[in-house]
């Protein structure tokens, strides 16, 4: 199993456009980006069969750190927010061959 990087994809998404790695590379970034400003927005980006990212909140709570001075005692982890990921059927469907 390999690691496909960011190059990659532009490498992939170039050749199934027929056109040079920048435009891929151009192409690659335009979708992260407006996946990225849609987040930002708090709207939820949803792409049909693959999967749907939205903003997340996590309630504050408390963990007991493993290393550090504080090793033993319990820190409160601050309630925050964070980018979930859901996939989509296709995309399981892939995921389980």
């Amino acid at each position: 199993m390999a690691t496909l990087r960011k190059s990659d994809l532009t490498g992939r998404v170039a050749t199934k456009l027929d056109g040079s790695k920048a435009q891929g590379e151009a192409a690659l970034n335009a979708v992260l980006n407006s996946i990225q400003e849609a987040l930002a927005n708090g709207d939820r980006v949803v792409l049909t069969g693959f999967g749907s990212f939205s903003i997340r909140n996590v309630k504050a709570r408390k963990v007991k750190p493993i290393r550090g001075n504080q090793a033993g005692g319990l820190i409160t982890v601050p309630a925050h927010k964070r980018v979930g990921f859901t996939a989509g059927a296709d995309l399981n469907k892939t995921a389980q061959k």
